[in-house]
């Protein structure tokens, strides 16, 4: 009964919080994000596994069918387009029998759930990205402070052993066999950790910006800190690369000022000395370890990927590829096939059309070109170009990419950011008003008022807004 009513009062609150607005109820369904781990852990029911999906339906419910201004839907045209293909083929393949309803049901979730974020990161501006990172800030804080926590007195203080939590307790492979990985409040290590390197995008972004007072840039500095020192806690060395890749992109990155990169020095050397003087928060340096790393890659991108191919055309239905499917539905996967590889899921349960759509969005996310050196956010739109990037490239060699909570929410958050224009602040109604009928005399066809609205905002608009006037 407990975890049922925390679905009822996760969907409100964030039904509630995102008619407000976008980023209310982000910022709502991410901090049920960040605690849905250790609360489900507590509550190994199976309704427990829906509060974060009960979460996000309450925040599709106050926005999805939200009527947008024009700027908003031309921003987000292209994403619209792409959400429709990468939806309507697994929704068609839901109504093949090949597997249990259930598991199917299961899968469908998995394939496109979570992907309206993606339309969602499209609409956010300058002034909404700040915000996010100042609350991500107050959540890295406050999951930090449990990952200390479970690091000094123990995990199973805060976590008990039960089938959730299996996968926690699995990771006892530091210091010799004697210590655990750290998951704070998540359900596992690697879900810290990936959320702690995707958050450190967006702060790092707003904390080069100018605040309104000191407190922000100190708040943000302090959780920059905690959330690098998070991803090694967690020991997990896919996300601590990322980390790295973060780390030499704002190093040869411009557009950081002289003081801010003196501060980000003094934090990246703090992190250095309290990782260099404990063995527990090592574990990357394996990484050094040539044949590992070819062995573990060969486990996961090898042959066996080509027979799924011929094998599996169509795929083995949705859940019979990996998705992550609850511990008490297990027995009911027909023809179970699992690899360490995201895009082999992907073949398994969407077949080859599915897989060639994936692959064709990816590439084309990253040819938009849509960072500019004039943007406001320049600095965060270009590291969380490169942390979306290494986290799809690390589908290669791992599942979970679509499933993790919160940080799956996130990345695709990230690419709807990065594939659009920046807008700093959203228009004024009589603004975009005057600019629909500057751009749209009387008596013209409806195509061509569209062309000329969406040239008149990109010609107009878009310099008006980056700059923060208005005309």
């Amino acid at each position: 009964m407990i975890s049922i009513g925390l679905c009822g009062v996760s969907f409100l609150l964030c039904l509630y919080m995102g008619r407000k607005s976008l980023v209310a109820g982000l910022c709502t369904l991410i901090g049920i994000g960040y605690a849905y781990g250790i609360v489900r852990a507590n509550l190994p029911d199976g309704f427990s596994h829906l509060i974060f999906d009960a979460a996000t339906l309450g925040l599709y419910v106050a926005q999805l069918f939200k009527r947008q201004p024009i700027w908003q839907h031309m921003r987000a045209e292209d994403i619209r387009n792409w959400l429709i293909v990468l939806i309507a083929w697994p929704v068609l393949l839901f109504a093949m029998p090949w597997q249990d309803p259930l598991i199917q049901l299961v899968g469908l979730r998995g394939s496109i759930f979570l992907l309206p974020f993606i339309l969602f990161g499209a609409r956010l501006t300058g002034d909404d990205v700040y915000k996010l990172a100042l609350w991500f800030s107050v959540l890295n804080l406050a999951a930090g402070a449990l990952a200390v926590a479970e690091y000094t007195l123990g995990v199973d203080r805060f976590f008990p052993h039960n089938a959730v939590t299996e996968i926690i307790y699995r990771s006892k492979d530091l210091a010799n066999y004697t210590a655990y990985r750290i998951p704070a409040s998540f359900g596992n290590a690697h879900a810290y950790a990936a959320t702690m390197v995707l958050t450190i995008v967006l702060i790092a972004g707003a904390w080069v910006q100018g605040h309104h007072g000191r407190w922000q840039a100190r708040l943000m500095g302090a959780a920059l800190l905690m959330s690098m020192f998070g991803v090694f806690m967690s020991a997990t060395r896919t996300n601590a690369l990322i980390l790295f890749a973060l780390i030499l992109t704002s190093i040869f990155t411009g557009r950081m000022k002289g003081a801010h990169r003196f501060r980000w020095v003094i934090l990246l050397a703090l992190v250095a000395y309290a990782v260099g003087g404990d063995e527990r928060l090592q574990r990357f340096r394996s990484l050094q370890d040539t044949e590992f790393i070819a062995q573990r890659f060969g486990e996961s991108v090898n042959v066996s990927f080509l027979e799924l191919v011929r094998t599996y055309p169509l795929g083995n239905g949705l859940g019979g590829g990996g998705t992550s499917v609850p511990y008490f539905l297990q027995d009911r996967i027909r023809n179970v096939v699992v690899m360490e590889n995201e895009y082999a899921r992907i073949l398994l349960e969407l077949g080859i059309p599915g897989l060639l759509m994936w692959l064709l969005f990816i590439g084309w996310v990253f040819t938009r070109g849509e960072i500019k050196k004039t943007d406001m956010f320049y600095f965060g739109r270009r590291l969380a170009f490169v942390a979306v990037a290494c986290t799809f490239a690390t589908g290669l060699i791992g599942t979970g990419l679509f499933t993790s909570v919160p940080s799956t929410a996130i990345v695709l958050l990230l690419t709807g950011w990065i594939v659009v224009p920046e807008v700093r602040f959203a228009p004024v109604a009589d603004q975009a008003f005057r600019l629909k009928a500057e751009a749209t005399p009387p008596l013209v066809p409806a195509a061509a008022q569209s062309r000329q609205v969406a040239s008149a905002f990109r010609q107009k608009a878009n310099p008006a807004i980056n700059d923060g006037r208005t005309s």
